[in-house]
């Protein structure tokens, strides 16, 4: 099933003509009952520190569309110091747009999907539309 999720989110890469996509999973720590979410899954990245990043509910990108169920949109992220340092998969990546989308089942988040370029990019309704059906799409390996 990895190997699945991975190809697919490679593809979604190519069919969107993005430079990054990540798709981002929670477990729950046994012992503190604390979710984590971390980047299971990426394309396009220029290194691994992404697998370092650790996200609690409402932290970072993927804890903010886990915490609200709901879409996250932003640009020029590296004129923003501070936004840098709340969203670390965009330093990290040094992604200057990103739109990201809750993965949803009866309601529920089961994965974060990002999407991001690495120059200032005007994102339009056509393609977050798209970019949400690829989403819901993703549903099925969850």
């Amino acid at each position: 099933m990895t190997d699945q999720i991975q190809r697919r989110i490679e593809q979604i890469k190519e069919e969107l003509h993005v430079d990054f996509v990540a798709l981002a999973l929670s477990t729950i720590n046994e012992v503190t009952k604390v979710r984590v979410i971390r980047w299971n899954y990426v394309a396009g990245n220029t290194n691994q520190h992404y697998q370092r990043i650790r996200l609690q509910v409402g932290k970072g990108i993927g804890g903010i569309v886990w915490r609200t169920g709901r879409a996250y949109q932003a640009t020029e992220l590296q004129k923003q110091p501070e936004k840098l340092i709340e969203l670390p998969i965009t330093r990290l990546e040094k992604l200057e747009t990103v739109a990201a989308f809750p993965s949803l089942e009866n309601g529920e988040v089961k994965g974060v999907l990002l999407i991001g370029y690495r120059q200032k990019t005007i994102i339009t309704e056509d393609f977050l539309t798209v970019a949400k059906d690829k989403t819901n799409e993703l549903v099925v390996y969850l």
